[in-house]
């Protein structure tokens, strides 16, 4: 540009003006004027400036060497840039300047005008912005326990954070440009969850959810994600931050617990669906207890009564007391049922164990129903040496004693009873065979249930608890050994007693 001076008016009005303007030589590079912006700005008054360099009074950094501006004003008129400078009191300021050369009427560089204004507070800003900008970077990506990252519009990573390449295996040129559906199971992203996750963060701003997701190595860990839709002062909606943390860990403690409840209450459901059953079972044997007794007492009172009102007479005795042994040895059996029965459930059946010979014991009991029943006969077939077993022996002859009554009892017809006594194989056996009505196989899951009775025409007529089968398997189980059924209808049935044999195994 070209000019022939400034006028007073001129001065006065560059004098209005906020930024800081002066004049300087273009060779010398003297101050030939100063207006009141650079006063302000700078704290030094005009009298002051005035024949100074600027770069001297100002301590003045400029970006790049001072003749190299220089060359550029002569080559194109103009500069700008920021150049750092100190006041007069020592502040440190950065100012955004404005060059113009000023020529003569040859061409000739004259003049330097610049223009210059405080920057530093936007400076300041920008500064404490980049350094709050790199420690939120570093805050970021040095987090560990959180997988954070953003997303652009489609979804896509743009940044990827320490935390993340911990939690889903991806490193960070890995991940960067992949859509973040690579993080869900094939059945979510056939469903669309990832864009309806997206869509529902832009809905409601941000959106919060907890499940399955997956690593780079097709693992899965039980993620809680939080999605938020990033909009700048416009409403403008820029991309996604995403937050991830694996709580896999507090997920399966949360299912423990919640398996733990489950078993704890169908616990409480069985322990009182057995305590409801127990109440029935109760009821039920009470009133079967009370009508099994009912009958063979009834015929003993009835002999009695005979006997004291002299109706039956001394010969008749014989008849009449074997009639009553047997109704006795029946009540006597009943009453160890219910006793047994009761100390099963209070868990109190103890065994009393002693070494004894098995032969003995079934041939007493064989003796003893022989001499009640008239239409039986029972046969005992033994080996010639003893069969020696450790166990409670009345507890094992209240088992023979049921086999043997059933035997007799689901034979009417039949008049025999066979009792095989053996030894072989670690186990001694007691096999009682009848010859009766047998056992349909479909009602086999029956024998041995507590009062169970089979659902046959023949039971109805029979007396019985359905104690007894269940008491003989729970004393044979309780001493290490079984109760075994083989049977047919219309063929009879055996049951056989197992029981370790002494010596077996040494």
């Amino acid at each position: 540009m070209t000019t022939t001076g400034y006028g007073g008016q001129q001065h006065e009005l560059v004098d209005l003006a906020f930024d800081a303007m002066f004049i300087r030589t273009f060779r010398d590079r003297i101050i030939t004027y100063w207006n009141e912006g650079a006063e302000r700005l700078y704290g030094w008054t005009r009298k002051e400036a005035i024949g100074r360099q600027p770069a001297a009074l100002l301590d003045s950094q400029y970006p790049i060497p001072l003749e190299q501006i220089e060359r550029e004003l002569e080559t194109t008129g103009r500069w700008e840039g920021e150049i750092i400078q100190r006041r007069k009191d020592g502040h440190t300021i950065t100012v955004r300047t404005r060059w113009g050369l000023q020529t003569d009427a040859a061409g000739e560089p004259q003049s330097i005008l610049e223009i210059n204004s405080d920057v530093s507070p936007e400076m300041h800003v920008a500064d404490e912005l980049s350094r709050s900008e790199e420690r939120f970077s570093l805050l970021v990506s040095a987090v560990v326990d959180y997988a954070i990252f953003m997303l652009s519009l489609d979804g896509r990573v743009v940044s990827w954070n320490e935390g993340a390449q911990r939690i889903k295996g991806y490193s960070q040129d890995e991940a960067i440009g992949q859509h973040f559906s690579i993080f869900y199971r094939p059945e979510d992203v056939a469903n669309g969850k990832p864009d309806w996750v997206l869509q529902q963060a832009i809905e409601h701003g941000r959106f919060e959810d907890e499940g399955w997701r997956i690593r780079k190595d097709g693992s899965q860990f039980w993620a809680s994600v939080v999605v938020t839709a990033l909009k700048d002062r416009s409403g403008v909606l820029r991309g996604f931050a995403k937050v991830t943390r694996d709580i896999t860990d507090r997920r399966l403690a949360e299912q423990a617990r919640e398996e733990d409840r489950d078993r704890e209450a169908a616990q409480l459901r069985g322990d009182a669906e057995r305590l409801a059953e127990l109440e029935r079972l109760k009821t039920e044997f009470l009133n079967l207890a009370s009508h099994e007794l009912r009958g063979p007492l009834a015929v003993v009172r009835g002999y009695n009564w005979m006997l004291r009102d002299k109706v039956l007479t001394i010969d008749d005795l014989p008849a009449i007391t074997k009639v009553v042994e047997a109704k006795l040895a029946q009540i006597h059996l009943l009453v160890e049922q219910m006793l047994e029965a009761a100390r099963l459930e209070a868990d109190k059946l103890g065994l009393n164990q002693t070494t004894f010979d098995l032969r003995d014991l079934v041939l007493q009991q064989a003796q003893s129903f022989a001499s009640v029943s008239d239409e039986h006969s029972i046969e005992v077939v033994q080996p010639d040496g003893p069969v020696m077993v450790s166990a409670d022996s009345a507890r094992v002859a209240t088992v023979v004693a049921n086999l043997i009554d059933n035997a007799i009892k689901y034979s009417p017809a039949a008049r025999e009873v066979q009792v095989r006594i053996d030894n072989q194989e670690g186990y001694a056996s007691v096999a009682v065979r009848d010859f009766g009505v047998g056992i349909a196989p479909e009602h086999m899951p029956l024998l041995f249930k507590r009062f169970s009775r089979l659902p046959t025409e023949q039971n109805i007529t029979t007396a019985g608890t359905g104690l007894g089968l269940f008491l003989c398997r729970e004393i044979a189980r309780r001493h290490g050994g079984e109760i075994e059924v083989e049977s047919s209808p219309d063929h009879g049935s055996e049951f056989t007693l197992r029981l370790p044999a002494v010596g077996a195994g040494s």
